[in-house]
């Protein structure tokens, strides 16, 4: 999982000019690297990337690149679709994150990490935080591209309990109802101050709140209008709730919320497609376009699966069934996961990649379409 705290981290990492980051990206998905090409990949780019070093560079990173190869024969039952590892042995700095959207096959080698992809990554997908409160106790999550990390557990003691305490018409007990509500009041408070910091140091636009309704009101209390504005939505939950049923419970409202901005862009492309020609709109038009060079920003429905051709040799796409390939003659191959074939050629060539669940309006024009770059 990467988070913008694994971002702040990376871009504090020491700059050394006696020492070397070997940063590599690459695409893992298994469906368009059934016999782990991206081995193959890694060393080919290293390779480019040593022999542009003098001899003592390429002495230094050597202990990063045998480890990294060691990695990608290894490492592949937690593989998913993209592959991020920055190495400096020198600097005992080892990082890695599997993410579940593919990256164009890139290896650096620089006094500084190479971090631009990570950087897309984090501009591109919401980050989202839940407070789960009650009266003493309070956990906050931290949710990206589907995925769930409990950042913190606060648990403020001594709050007294709630019973009936006697005394004349009351009076005793309205007081101990006070001393309880002021306890309560500074652990909200507390909590308020843990969920303001971590807004303020990026992790969120989108806030989520959890627990009783009773619980939600009072701490919705404790928060400042700028906070409130960015509340998503609430629901019930008992506080040690499993983290599965936390990340569930949450996905509910992270998808109608993902859902809207997912129309929004749908709507754009379409738009576009009518209006002024500055989109493509199907598999057939769009492939042609990747095949030139000319996506800005893919945008496809979640399993889409088509049937397609690739080239023996240049690797050029098209989903006609042809017996010879238009630019270099040799002979076509019929490929299974097309899609995901178009989808990594517009990566490479630095388009946005945008996937979206059901979308009836996308679904009719083809369940893929693209914004061109002219």
């Amino acid at each position: 999982m990467l988070t913008r705290e694994d971002m702040e981290r990376l871009l504090n990492l020491p700059e050394d000019d006696q020492n070397l980051y070997v940063s590599a990206y690459l695409n893992v998905n298994p469906a368009t690297n059934p016999r782990g090409d991206y081995f193959s990949a890694f060393r080919s780019l290293a390779k480019e990337e040593v022999e542009k070093l003098d001899h003592p560079g390429q002495k230094r990173v050597k202990e990063d690149i045998s480890k990294i190869e060691t990695y990608l024969k290894n490492g592949r039952p937690d593989f998913k679709k993209g592959l991020a590892i920055i190495s400096s042995s020198a600097l005992h700095i080892w990082e890695v994150f599997h993410l579940s959207m593919p990256f164009k096959n890139e290896v650096v080698i620089d006094k500084t990490p190479y971090l631009q992809p990570l950087s897309r990554l984090i501009e591109k997908y919401n980050n989202y935080i839940v407070a789960l409160i009650d009266r003493e106790h309070a956990r906050l999550f931290n949710i990206y591209m589907g995925e769930i990390n409990e950042y913190t557990e606060l648990f403020t003691p001594h709050i007294p309990g709630r019973h009936k305490k006697g005394g004349f018409y009351g009076r005793d007990e309205n007081r101990f109802r006070r001393h309880i509500d002021v306890h309560v009041y500074f652990h909200l408070k507390d909590v308020a101050r843990h969920l303001e910091e971590m807004v303020k140091r990026g992790k969120s636009n989108h806030i989520i709140l959890a627990g009783t309704e009773e619980s939600i009101t009072m701490f919705r209390e404790t928060l400042s209008q700028e906070i409130i504005n960015r509340i998503a939505g609430t629901f019930r939950a008992e506080m040690f709730a499993p983290v599965p049923e936390v990340l569930e419970k949450s996905m509910n409202i992270i998808k109608d919320i993902e859902k809207r901005d997912e129309e929004k862009l749908v709507e754009d492309l379409l738009t576009r497609a009518s209006k002024n020609g500055s989109a493509a709109i199907g598999i057939d038009d769009v492939v042609s376009e990747i095949q030139a060079g000319n996506v800005h920003h893919l945008i496809y429905i979640e399993g889409l699966d088509a049937g397609g051709y690739k080239c023996t040799s240049c690797d050029f796409l098209t989903t006609q069934n042809i017996d010879k390939c238009p630019y270099c003659g040799h002979s076509m191959e019929e490929v299974e996961h097309f899609a995901d074939y178009a989808i990594q050629r517009a990566l490479d060539q630095g388009a946005l990649i945008s996937v979206v669940s059901e979308n009836e309006k996308l679904k009719k024009a083809g369940s893929i379409g693209a914004i061109l770059r002219y």
